[in-house]
């Protein structure tokens, strides 16, 4: 077997080694290559594919096989074909793209690789890619250098969508990928130039390296953060109690509240209700300090009721309350609606000149529970950073995120109101 053949398996099956064992880490480690498993196993297959007709090719070609070097060779360049759409799509799914741009270079690539495969085919019988002598010696044809230079102009467009969509991918996918694309682009030109060695079956070898460590840095870093948020989490909830109190039991609410039930007309009856709702109000919000899990969206709600009905002794008709609830049975974090009421009424309704309205929504939504606090007040830019008066704002998201899995979304625009919504999953 000649010094070449030697190298060419060498470089063959030592990637068709690394493919396999890059397919192994993705079925084999739950957190390797994420939500993208499927596309990155069918790129080490189709890489593992490649190598292993490569070195057959080689090997047959050594026994002077021609029929099988005609298939293996035909099989080989089919694979590389299709390996260049199936980076794109893999690469379209891990970066999110939706542009419609995008969405059409990738019909482009996928189109682009038919064509390719349906004038290999043809190459059967033409022999205008690459042929074999009356000694049954491989012979690149006269257009052969179209293959690796349509792949090459693929794998450069490639490092551009990489670039533009760095935003959207880790620092990890983004180094990776660019020297993947340029490991590839470099073997597509070697190519061209030198038929005895094959390149591409080094670099591809050097590529799976490049894209397995990529993954496994990638791994590591979310395992990292994942015990960095566990850690995180538990600290959130140790000093839960603290923050609870700071902003739940407003000083400032309670001084209005005593004033404005002093200045209650001569009624008995007025005033004694008033004081056991202010009492009431004040015993739930600090028995809820205590509350280390969840607690009934009734009990909530019952909260929030006696602070509207507080609040309304101040604002009268210039303070309407609406409720729109659809769903009652779940739990959520105490005091979490309440603290975005009270801020829909002290930083909305109550700035406005002629008042406003909120409104109260619980719904389902497929498997999630939302519930909306929706002011018609003055509103704020939510691109700006809101100051400490917001605080119970960080203390509700905080706790939705930490205790239910969920979010808490802030939408507002100057002078039409604000809408804020938890949303979380029913289980």
């Amino acid at each position: 077997m000649e010094l070449y053949a030697i190298i060419n398996l060498a470089f063959e099956f030592t990637a068709l080694l690394l493919s396999f064992v890059g397919v192994l880490c993705v079925f084999l480690f739950p957190h390797f290559a994420g939500k993208e498993k499927p596309d990155l196993a069918l790129l080490l297959s189709l890489m593992a594919s490649a190598a292993l007709f490569g070195g057959l090719f080689t090997i047959y070609g050594a026994k002077g096989a021609v029929s099988a070097q005609v298939a293996f060779r035909c099989l080989v360049i089919i694979i590389g074909c299709c390996f260049t759409p199936a980076f794109n799509r893999y690469l379209y799914r891990l970066s999110d793209c939706k542009e419609t741009g995008y969405k059409v270079w990738l019909g482009v690539s996928f189109a682009a690789a038919g064509l390719l495969i349906a004038s290999l085919i043809g190459n059967l019988f033409g022999g205008y890619y690459y042929a074999f002598d009356a000694e049954g010696r491989y012979v690149r044809g006269a257009i052969y250098c179209l293959i690796p230079a349509v792949e090459g102009a693929f794998w450069v467009v490639n490092v551009v969508l990489v670039y533009l969509n760095r935003k959207r991918l880790c620092r990890q996918d983004v180094v990776t990928f660019c020297c993947y694309c340029s490991m590839m682009i470099a073997a597509s030109i070697l190519q061209c130039v030198f038929c005895e060695t094959s390149f591409i079956g080094a670099i591809s070898a050097l590529a799976v390296v490049v894209l397995l460590f990529g993954e496994q840095s990638k791994t590591a870093e979310h395992v990292s953060r994942a015990k960095i948020g566990a850690e995180e989490a538990r600290l959130e909830a140790a000093q839960a109690k603290e923050r609870l109190l700071r902003s739940q039991v407003s000083p400032h609410f309670i001084y209005n509240a005593l004033t404005a039930i002093q200045a209650l007309p001569d009624n008995p009856d007025a005033t004694k209700k008033a004081i056991g709702d202010f009492a009431k109000y004040l015993r739930q919000s600090l028995s809820t300090i205590n509350e280390n899990t969840l607690i009934p969206f009734e009990k909530e709600l019952e909260n929030v009721q006696i602070y509207f009905r507080l609040e309304k002794i101040r604002f009268g008709k210039s303070l309407q309350v609406e409720y729109d609830i659809e769903t009652t049975d779940f739990d959520l974090p105490a005091m979490s609606v309440q603290i975005l009421a009270e801020n829909a009424v002290k930083h909305g309704v109550s700035v406005r000149r002629d008042g406003g309205t909120v409104r109260i929504k619980t719904a389902r939504e497929g498997g999630d529970v939302v519930i909306s606090v929706e002011d018609d007040g003055v509103g704020f830019d939510v691109t700006r950073q809101m100051d400490s008066s917001h605080i119970g704002i960080d203390n509700v998201r905080n706790r939705v995120r930490t205790l239910m899995g969920g979010t808490l979304s802030i939408d507002s625009e100057p002078g039409k109101g604000t809408i804020a919504t938890i949303r979380f999953p029913l289980a």
